[in-house]
Formats: structure tokens, C-alpha cells, sequence
């Protein structure tokens, strides 16, 4: 059965459009829905004109375009006819619009991280700081403890040199009563015992402060520029530590030997109990831990 020749002065539909060229092309309407993932029935309305009123125009729009792809025809031809069809406009269909913001609200959240984290940032930046300046301090104070030992050990020995000086005159005291009784012979064999004890009371062992300060090494260190420094004596204690500023000059004492912990060795200059130690072995511009001691 042919298809009856349509006159050429009356316009193809889209429908029409679309089923000529399927059967030029020898497809089946079951062949048109499986390519275009379309139900059967749908297709047949498509080459009837006869689509659900209640269908968006944007949907119509699209199955015609795909229709007409796939049997090879303009895409604008066949859309001018479904818009003359139909009494619309002939222009093309505006691109449709998405209202998704979601780009933008990921751009603003990208800023926030980054704002956020250079805020953190800022913070760990100005805690390191503050630790670092109060630390220098805290360490200048901590030489003055063997001072205060030296101190208390000053004051027992003048309380046990007026000890003893008062046990001697004590027993020259006993001495002389012992003469004006006229027990000589008893003050004879007692003197001597008694200067004896003298001798021994009022000389006690020769321990002075000189005897306490060379029994303390002495570090004496000059800074030229800023350095980081950390000094343990030989009984493990922290005499020195923290940041010390250029043109400062800093003596500690303590038991040698020592261990120096330098952070710019170049602008420092040690000597220990006034004999200066030689620097040039140390790397420049390095932190450098050494121990410091007196050559044999």
C-alpha cells in the first residue's frame, strides 16, 4: 500500500518530515524508539501530530531534534514546521538556564578556608612569639641561684668563725681564773691544752668565698647579634637559656664541664674562667651544641 502523494503546495508537517524520512530510510517505529530510548507510542504521536497538550514544548522540542538527527534531516526544518504547525514563533528556543548556585557557594566557601586557615596561621605565629620573647627572661633569672648558695654558704662560715672566737675567749676567760686561784700547777698542764683548742677553734678550715668561686667554673659570653642559647653544667642543670639581644654580655657560673647549645655560633664569644675558647671550629650560621671544659 503506497503512501498517497501530498501536493506540494501544502507544507509537511514535522510529523510527516519525520515519517518520510523513516521510511526512506527503511526503519521501523519500533527501530526509532529502541535508538531513541523512546516508548512506541510516543514515536507514533510524534508522526501524527498528535502529542499530550499537557507536554512541555521544551520536551517536544528535544524528541523532535534527537527524531530528526537520527533520519538525517535539518533540525531547523523540522522545528519551523512544528512551530508554523502550531502558530508559534519560528526562532529557535532559548538555551535553558540552570538555578544552581552550587559553584558560587563552593567559590565562597574555598574563601573562607582561606581565610581560616591563614587566621590559624596568624595565631601559631604570635604564640611562638610571645613564648619567644618571655623565655629570655625567665632564663637571665636562673643564673642567680649559685649566688644565692654562695651567699648562704658565706654567712655559715663567718657563724662558725664567730663561733669559734667566742669559744676562745671563753676559755682565756677560765684561764685567768684558774691563775688567780693559784692552781698553777693545773693552769700549766690546761694552758697548753687550751691554746691548742684555741688554735684549732679560732682557725677553722680556711674555706672563703675565694675558696667557693674556684670551686665554680665562670662562663662569660658576648653576643654581637641576636642568638638562641641553652647551657647545662655537669650536674645536669639549666644555668642559661633563651634569646639573647646583640651587645649583651652574660656571665653565669656553675660546675664544669658544660654543655652549650648555640644557635649562631659566629656572634658569640666565650671564655671560661678568663681563658677565651676558640669558636673557629664551629660551623657559621648553624646551630651548634658543644661541650665546654678547661684543656688539660
Amino acid at each position: 500500500m503506497s503512501t498517497p502523494d501530498i501536493p506540494a503546495t501544502t507544507a509537511l508537517t514535522a510529523g510527516q518530515l519525520l515519517r518520510q524520512a523513516r521510511e526512506q530510510r527503511k526503519l521501523s517505529v519500533a527501530d526509532v524508539a529502541l535508538q531513541l530510548n523512546l516508548r512506541v507510542n510516543l514515536v507514533q504521536q510524534i508522526e501524527t501530530d498528535q502529542l499530550d497538550s499537557t507536554m512541555l514544548v521544551t520536551f517536544v522540542r528535544g524528541y523532535l531534534r534527537a527524531y530528526a538527527r537520527l533520519v538525517k534531516l535539518p533540525e531547523q526544518q523540522v522545528l519551523l514546521a512544528f512551530e508554523q504547525q502550531n502558530g508559534g514563533s519560528a526562532d529557535p528556543a532559548k538555551p535553558m538556564r540552570t538555578f544552581s548556585n552550587r559553584a558560587e557557594l563552593q567559590a565562597t566557601e574555598n574563601r573562607f578556608m582561606w581565610v581560616t586557615y591563614a587566621m590559624g596561621f596568624i595565631l601559631v605565629l604570635m604564640l611562638v612569639l610571645w613564648w619567644w620573647q618571655t623565655a629570655g627572661p625567665v632564663a637571665e633569672n636562673t643564673p642567680g641561684q649559685p649566688a644565692t648558695m654562695q651567699q648562704t654558704s658565706l654567712e655559715t662560715i663567718d657563724n662558725t668563725i664567730v663561733s669559734a672566737t667566742d669559744q676562745s675567749t671563753a676559755a682565756a676567760n677560765s684561764s685567768a681564773e684558774l691563775t688567780d686561784l693559784g692552781q698553777e700547777a693545773d693552769v700549766t698542764v690546761a694552758t697548753p691544752d687550751l691554746a691548742d683548742d684555741n688554735a684549732v677553734d679560732a682557725n677553722p678550715e680556711p674555706v672563703s668565698t675565694a675558696t667557693v668561686d674556684a670551686q665554680a667554673d665562670v662562663i662569660t659570653m658576648a653576643f654581637s647579634d641576636n642568638c638562641w642559647i641553652d647551657v647545662l653544667d655537669a650536674e645536669g642543670n639549666r644555668i642559661a637559656y633563651g634569646t639573647k639581644e646583640a651587645g649583651y654580655t652574660m656571665t653565669v657560673t656553675g660546675k664544669a664541664p658544660f654543655v652549650v647549645t648555640l644557635g649562631n655560633p659566629s656572634v658569640v664569644q666565650i671564655t671560661l674562667n678568663n681563658k677565651p675558647f676558640d669558636m673557629s671550629s664551629l660551623p657559621a650560621g648553624r646551630v651548634a651544641k658543644f661541650t665546654l671544659a678547661e684543656s688539660d
